[in-house]
């Protein structure tokens, strides 16, 4: 359809605006719709995959953890390991309904609220020990605001660190402690890099110039002088087949005064210095491209520190944004770019060094600090690096804030939300809403104090206390449907409280679907007023009895009022703006359908990323799972190439050893008992190894089975390194540490 040339005024008759409305709508409406609804598709997609892959990454560390803490044990038996933690579930596919009508209800009600409400989970995050935090963040970044793209969820979850940089920073005592430590607010920050759009910008930025530093995995940018020498030596010996004439064990000194060596430092901190700058520059000429929501935070840091610490120096704000940016953002992609699918090869020992020397100038430029010191003072000559760079990567930090505000910039109002009628619902695990649910309940007396009113309590009390976590198999996903409690009220709210130019969004949306809902007028020559177009479909809810209509009416009459009070614009002009801003929108309806079709390629891109990201980790998971079971095996006896010394092992491995109760109890091992006094001289415990570090205590009175105990060795290094030295059973508790020893000095080999 041809739309006709507005004049200067948009002095469009009544007849005009409905026909550009009807006829534009139904030319283009189909086509629009389904690319939104393609779009859609592909977020939930992301949301869903990136909240598999977060899980997933946990548990590969884990298992990595484990491995190492079970070769430990095998090496020293009696010293403390390092700690695993259970290996976390995958998340499941399976989805089910919660039966319970009113308890869907309440649910979806709660978390309705914590959406909306960030100051809920704000407080929360500061409430909660640290070992459940991670748990929360999960719940928070990947499910409560898990779709990654979507404006109005980006809107909710800035709003929320807003409020969690607000209070960290208003509590901060001084500048030199501020976001140092490993805190609630620190672990969001680095949460949040690891959503879509920052994966996206990392692997576009970064690729390029980590493959090129890459390329040559013999590359050696060791500038180490006691290393280097050590390296030389080998190098010379193995080139020459003589022996080295440089002494074999020099102090640091000795070693960085050798002119062989300082040569090959010199050219090395020579080539660091050229890799640093270049890289340095990539990260510049990248700043049209990095997200809004990590610019933003940027901005929130540089106004709240400012406003702080006013006296605090320039150099000192940047290094905070420094601090978020590079080392919370850009290092670990540089430091395991792998695991970032920046790169799709194993790295060389050679490779990681490089990028951890890399990272270092990296961390010390973030943080306006001098390389060197006590233990790495060979570091110190990059320093000249460092002051070079300086003065123009702070100036990038500083424009890295220079952004709109939220609502300037992630605006609602964008026609592609014209047909965003489905409900909103969330992809969420019993045992993730339990588990808040439990968080909830435990801190509500605190929560219900940043309420503003009494919502949550009233919810949390319906839903009475929450329920036990399900085993792994029990444990399925619910598409959770967010619903508000107080529905009209809190419309009513949200009215009062948006800003003038959400206001004007949501005024613009709701006189395109009045207008679309009246029928044509095909001679009306009157000037299409907006006060004239809202009589003509109020008199169309009259005769139809169409109550949702006329509310629609009714509440556009109130924000134009609202609009012209705050001084949006004035009644003089009759709402001029939003007539020419709805025509304008509509003729542009060719333009939205392009930027939909370039979302959409542009999603698919990150969605291509997050599934090439999933399949490294799942073959990842499956080695390592692997690994830990031929490490397990081998904690209970591995096979030898002698023979008798085999045939002994597998014995060892096999046999059954049996204790009395007064001899474990005598021994420490048994440190409480609720075994009647007389009765402990006819107990005895029959421990025998299964195999794959799985053990089985079979409790007997005299000669009569009366009870099995399942224990796991990694299970007990665990709580050993958390220095939780007793194991409760249904009628003992045992000491983990000499429990551990006895297991090792009966079954291991």
């Amino acid at each position: 359809m041809a739309v006709p040339a507005p004049d200067k005024q948009y002095r469009y008759s009544i007849s005009t605006l409905f026909k550009i409305v009807h006829e534009q709508d139904a030319e283009k409406g189909d086509i629009l719709q389904s690319k939104k609804n393609e779009l859609a598709e592909i977020k939930k997609e992301i949301a869903l995959c990136s909240k598999r892959n977060f899980n997933i990454e946990k548990d590969v560390s884990i298992l990595d953890q484990k491995i190492a803490l079970l070769i430990k044990n095998r090496i020293t038996l009696e010293e403390v390991m390092a700690s695993s933690g259970d290996v976390s579930s995958l998340l499941l596919h399976r989805t089910t309904v919660i039966k319970d009508k009113k308890e869907r209800e309440h649910y979806g009600q709660l978390f309705y609220l914590l959406q909306r409400e960030a100051v809920y989970i704000a407080t929360l995050a500061r409430l909660v020990n640290l070992k459940d935090i991670d748990n929360l963040l999960q719940t928070v970044m990947f499910t409560l605001y898990g779709n990654q793209y979507d404006d109005e969820e980006e809107h909710l979850l800035l709003s929320l660190f807003q409020k969690v940089l607000q209070e960290d920073i208003q509590e901060a005592t001084s500048l030199g402690t501020l976001m140092r430590a490993n805190t609630a607010l620190t672990r969001m920050m680095t949460t949040y890099t690891r959503r879509g759009p920052g994966q996206s910008y990392l692997k576009t930025t970064l690729t390029s110039i980590l493959n090129e530093l890459l390329a040559d995995d013999k590359l050696v940018l060791e500038i180490n002088p006691v290393k280097v020498y050590e390296a030389y030596i080998i190098d010379y010996e193995t080139r020459t087949g003589q022996t080295c004439p440089l002494p074999k064990k020099p102090s640091p000194e000795e070693a960085a005064a050798t002119p062989e060596i300082k040569k090959i430092v010199e050219s090395r901190i020579l080539q660091l210095d050229q890799i640093a700058k270049k890289f340095i520059n990539e990260l510049i000429k990248s700043l049209s491209t990095v997200p809004y929501g990590i610019r933003w935070i940027c901005k929130q840091i540089r106004e709240l520190v400012k406003a702080k610490f006013p006296t605090g120096t320039r150099e000192q704000v940047v290094s905070f944004i420094g601090g978020f940016y590079l080392l919370r953002f850009v290092n670990p992609a540089v430091v395991t770019p792998q695991a970032f699918m920046i790169v799709d090869t194993k790295l060389s020992a050679n490779s990681r060094r490089n990028l951890t020397l890399l990272a270092k100038i990296l961390q010390n430029l973030a943080n306006n600090t001098q390389l060197g010191g006590l233990k790495e003072g060979y570091m110190a000559p990059l320093n000249s690096c460092l002051d070079s760079l300086r003065p123009k990567f702070n100036e990038f930090l500083e424009e890295l804030t220079k952004v709109e505000d939220l609502d300037e910039h992630l605006h609602l109002d964008k026609y592609l939300r014209l047909g965003k009628t489905q409900d909103v619902s969330i992809h969420i695990a019993l045992n993730e809403m339990y588990s808040l649910h439990a968080l909830l309940v435990e801190h509500l007396d605190v929560l219900s104090k940043k309420g503003k009113d009494t919502q949550l309590r009233e919810i949390l009390n319906e839903l009475g206390p929450a329920p036990a976590q399900l085993p792994r198999k029990d444990n399925s996903n619910v598409d959770l449907v967010l619903i508000s409690r107080y529905q009209k009220r809190d419309a009513a709210l949200d009215n009062r409280e948006s800003k003038p130019q959400q206001l004007y969004s949501e005024t613009k949306i709701l006189l395109f679907t009045i207008i679309k809902s009246l029928p044509r007028l095909e001679n009306d020559d009157q000037v299409a007023e907006i006060n004239i177009v809202l009589d003509l479909a109020e008199k169309q809810a009259n005769s139809t009895r169409d109550s949702k209509l006329a509310d629609k009416i009714k509440k556009v009459r109130n924000n134009c009022k609202q609009l012209v009070s705050s001084g949006f614009f004035s009644e003089g002009e009759k709402f001029q703006k939003l007539r020419q801003d709805i025509v304008q929108e509509i003729v542009n309806y060719e333009a939205q359908i392009r930027k939909t079709s370039a979302d959409i390629e542009r999603l698919r891109s990150a969605l291509k990323n997050i599934h090439d990201h999933h399949n490294y980790l799942n073959q990842q998971y499956e080695t390592y799972k692997m690994y830990l079971q031929n490490v397990r095996e081998q904690t209970t006896g591995p096979a030898k190439k002698d023979s008798k010394k085999s045939t002994k092992d597998e014995k060892k491995k096999n046999q059954v050893v049996k204790f009395s109760h007064i001899k474990l109890q005598q021994d420490g091992i048994i440190i409480a008992s609720e075994v009647p006094e007389e009765r402990r001289g006819n107990i005895f415990f029959q421990f025998s190894s299964g195999g794959s570090g799985n053990f089985t205590v079979t409790v007997m009175y005299k000669s009569r089975v009366i009870s099995e105990i399942e224990i796991q060795l990694d299970d007990l290094l665990e709580k050993q390194h958390h220095n939780q030295v007793e194991l409760e059973t249904e009628f003992l508790k045992l000491n983990v540490n000499l429990l551990i020893f006895l297991l090792n000095k009966n079954f291991m080999s």
